[in-house]
């Protein structure tokens, strides 16, 4: 009998063809998916560019402004729709301007899709990296971070619903850690950059450098960041009339935003719904409710950024001690709305990776993580109806899970210090 070809064998119990063959078609399905359910939410957005349908529409108004010459913030698609971020992402947002509404809403849902893929990737390149550079993702950590994100599910569906750059940011921020940790550092300012001049929260993230000791880093990035805000604003007839505009709209809460609305689930919403119900004499007075920070909210705000900043030094891994500070950015914001929990990807992604510890130490976080889900997905109102999700909101429940996640973040980071250190995967 003829050897045979030693090309031609297959090792039993594994089906080559088939295995090479499952990759490609689950990619192809995704992309099918997510190009399919693009459509839907770019009708989200409507066909009348001067009518608000959702926050992309606001967004587009404000690009078409920008290329009329105008800054973003002297006319607004509707009084209570105005703009509220820094310029720089209606400028970026000009080109899609130029095209049809229903298009340029496509586009922005590809790109808002693609920034929770790639947040995805990113995170899974990162699972366990406690000493060497992002690593190739195995299939195991792009399940996990898959899972990340369906316990924030109901956000990012949120996001794509109201058009809303939350993704974008998110996706910014977790390329900022990913390109730190490939030690492309000027990537990494670059994106960090852009994450806090589209949103003023990410500039969290540079107090956690600075607590890392990384001055220069830190330095760099707001020497960074200055010049491109100047940039960004001079491009106007009054360049600090606008940026005048943007401070009192959107960081003094000049626009009037009542932050013990149910629907802000930031420290600051917590703590000023629980005076109103348990004062009821000056339930009737809102004038406080717009104020963006008070004492008691400041210190507590300061033992939070104080537990961020001990986890930070404390952390064996740059995705465990960065997770407190994803955490503060819609915790210690004034202004948090629910679909801005998209953040909340790379805490709870550092929480899965943490999944091969202790018996113990599992438990703990599977029971931090069932209880995040349930108050984040099942307080919504298609699951549980209207009224019960108003009940869950002013009860702060959706807080409730990010301030969990949080503590189990920064207890994990302290345990490198306190206790013996939780294997990764």
């Amino acid at each position: 009998m003829a050897d045979r070809d030693p090309s031609l064998a297959v090792p039993l119990g594994r089906p080559q063809t088939r295995r090479s063959t499952v990759a490609p078609t689950i990619v192809v399905a995704l992309t099918l998916a997510v190009l399919l359910s693009g459509l839907y939410f770019a009708l989200k957005s409507g066909t009348n560019a001067d009518v608000y349908s959702n926050d992309f529409n606001v967004y587009y108004h404000a690009a078409r402004e920008v290329l009329a010459g105008r800054d973003p913030y002297q006319n607004s698609l509707g009084e209570w729709t105005p703009y509220l971020y820094p310029p720089l992402l209606a400028e970026v947002l000009t080109p899609v301007a130029l095209l049809p509404l229903p298009i340029a809403a496509y586009i922005w849902f590809l790109i808002s899709a693609a920034s929770i893929l790639g947040s995805m990737w990113m995170l899974s390149a990162l699972a366990g990296d406690s000493e060497q550079r992002a690593i190739e993702p195995t299939a195991r950590r792009l399940a996990l971070a898959a899972l990340a994100v369906v316990l924030v599910l109901r956000f990012v569906l949120d996001t794509f619903n109201l058009g809303q750059v939350n993704t974008v940011v998110a996706g910014l921020a977790v390329a900022h850690v990913f390109f730190y940790r490939q030690e492309k550092k000027t990537l990494s300012a670059i994106a960090l950059v852009l994450a806090i001049s589209i949103k003023l929260t990410p500039a969290l993230l540079l107090v956690y450098h600075i607590a890392k000791l990384r001055l220069r880093f830190a330095a760099g990035c707001a020497a960074l960041l200055a010049a491109v805000s100047i940039a960004s604003f001079l491009p106007f007839g009054s360049p600090v009339t606008a940026f005048q505009t943007l401070v009192g709209r959107t960081i003094k809460n000049e626009q009037g935003y009542n932050l013990a609305d149910g629907g802000n689930q930031s420290l600051r919403g917590a703590i000023e719904r629980l005076i109103k119900n348990t004062n009821e004499s000056t339930a009737s007075d809102t004038t406080g409710y717009r104020r963006p920070a008070d004492t008691f909210t400041l210190l507590i705000s300061i033992l939070f950024l104080t537990a961020a900043i001990a986890a930070a030094r404390s952390a064996d891994s740059e995705l465990s001690g960065i997770a407190p500070f994803f955490c503060c950015m819609v915790l210690l914001s004034p202004l948090s709305w629910k679909a801005h929990f998209v953040i909340l990807i790379l805490p709870i992604a550092n929480l899965l990776f943490r999944t091969n510890g202790s018996t113990r130490s599992r438990f703990l976080i599977a029971a931090t993580l069932i209880a995040a889900f349930a108050l984040f997905n099942l307080t919504s109102p298609r699951v549980v109806g209207l009224a019960a999700a108003e009940w869950a909101d002013v009860h702060s429940l959706v807080f409730g899970g990010e301030a969990i996640i949080f503590v189990a973040s920064v207890a994990i980071a302290l345990r490198r210090k306190f206790g013996k250190q939780p294997h990764v995967c």
